[in-house]
């Protein structure tokens, strides 16, 4: 059968959804990466117009990342306005040039599948189908731990990481509970592999082995409550080390490489750029401090480190920190510089409290589990019922020649008989 060809879409809107859909390729490639035909895109990168908007949706992230108020308060006036129905008007009309550039970008691959880990992609790839390609297949992966009210219901699979994700997309959303699933949470293949002991992970990063360690970060651009959560936890007097992630934001790891030079004695202060292998500095650390995105989150609770939540942005972070701390135990949500503080020095001065998140994070977060591969298999399941229905029609098509063919040659028979009488 002709191999199927599965498109892989990335979109910066924050590093998360980039993340995901890395994850997503690791487990299609290790599984079936010789029975499909997998391109990977940077779908908005293709196109000038598609492009702008992108930045566009950035620069959007950015800013409701800085104003809690702003980020409730959109996704509050779009769910009053319509939700994912004023989100299609939007993007008709508003955003035609944006979603037709995408669409022309997506129909340029010619794919039989393709996979999504962002709202606008999804919509985007359900207009190429309506338009141009009805046997396309759009499959979407949520990489949140909720169901927003931008998500489009018309995808023709959509697949959440939580059970409680589903039910709301099913009773709140609309979606259709037949081609709704659920796996396992999910991680990149180094994370989910990254099987090395805390102690391992502190020396290969010249870290002290016998200090307590706070990861502290705030999503790519550092642009939350990080920069203040870290001043305030140099102030503590006993023996630390705080990796503070900078990410994308030069000005604040300026900033905190200044204040390494001068901080006091019991106090090992390591500022990072942007990189690839956080998780390893995850791995270091006895505890993450973090704004509640998704995406970090999992890979903190993959390394095995329990997760304190100091801020939520919009919907999705509420129902990461409501999901990770008040369910299933694997953190604690502290959303005032204060509480930080005062959970801080709890988990250091009682370890049996850090020790029962770590038994709750083994018990939810299995590395051996990993959501990337029921993925790939419902991705390959697709695949393989659209092959089998491509043969069937043209056995179908076959047979019809034939008996087409056959019913011509009998008339010609006949008529040459005919005729020699």
């Amino acid at each position: 059968m002709k191999k199927q060809k599965v498109l892989l879409t990335y979109i910066e809107s924050g590093m998360g959804h980039i993340m995901s859909m890395s994850a997503i390729a690791d487990g299609l490639k290790e599984k079936y990466g010789d029975d499909l035909e997998i391109l990977e895109s940077y779908i908005m990168s293709d196109d000038k117009e598609a492009g702008k908007f992108e930045k566009f949706i950035m620069d959007c992230v950015k800013s409701t990342n800085k104003n809690k108020a702003l980020g409730m308060g959109i996704f509050a006036l779009l769910g009053i306005l319509g939700g994912q129905h004023f989100m299609r008007l939007v993007h008709k009309t508003l955003f035609r040039r944006a979603t037709d550039a995408t669409v022309e970008a997506m129909r340029r691959y010619n794919p039989d599948i393709i996979v999504s880990t962002h709202y606008f992609i999804t919509y985007a790839a359900i207009e190429l189908k309506r338009k141009y390609m009805p046997d396309l297949t759009v499959i979407t992966y949520n990489p949140d731990n909720n169901v927003h009210v931008w998500w489009d219901s018309r995808t023709d699979l959509f697949i959440n990481n939580n059970a409680y994700a589903t039910e709301e997309a099913v009773q709140k959303r609309g979606f259709d509970p037949k081609t709704t699933y659920t796996v396992f949470f999910s991680a990149r293949k180094e994370v989910a592999t990254a099987n090395q002991s805390k102690e391992y992970y502190r020396e290969k990063y010249n870290l002290p082995k016998d200090k307590f360690t706070i990861m502290i970060a705030d999503g790519a651009y550092a642009s939350a409550k990080s920069k203040k959560i870290c001043d305030r936890l140099l102030s503590l007097d006993f023996p630390l080390t705080i990796i503070i992630l900078a990410g994308k934001n030069q000005k604040v790891y300026r900033y905190f490489e200044e204040k390494s030079r001068s901080v006091s004695k019991n106090i090992t202060l390591v500022p990072v750029n942007f990189t690839p292998l956080a998780y390893e500095y995850y791995g270091a650390s006895d505890v993450f401090v973090s704004k509640a995105g998704p995406n970090a989150t999992l890979d903190s609770l993959f390394m095995g480190t329990p997760v304190i939540f100091d801020f939520y942005a919009q919907p999705m972070e509420k129902a990461t920190a409501k999901l990770f701390s008040e369910k299933l135990g694997c953190g604690i949500s502290a959303f005032s510089t204060e509480k930080v503080v005062k959970t801080v020095k709890e988990l250091y001065r009682h370890p049996e409290r850090l020790e029962a998140l770590k038994k709750n994070i083994a018990i939810n977060v299995n590395r051996e589990k990993n959501g990337i591969f029921q993925i790939a298999d419902i991705i390959m399941h697709e695949a393989r019922k659209k092959s089998e229905a491509n043969a069937e029609t043209e056995t179908e098509t076959e047979t019809a020649i034939g008996s087409e063919t056959a019913t011509v040659k009998a008339h010609e028979t006949e008529v040459r008989s005919k005729a020699e009488t």
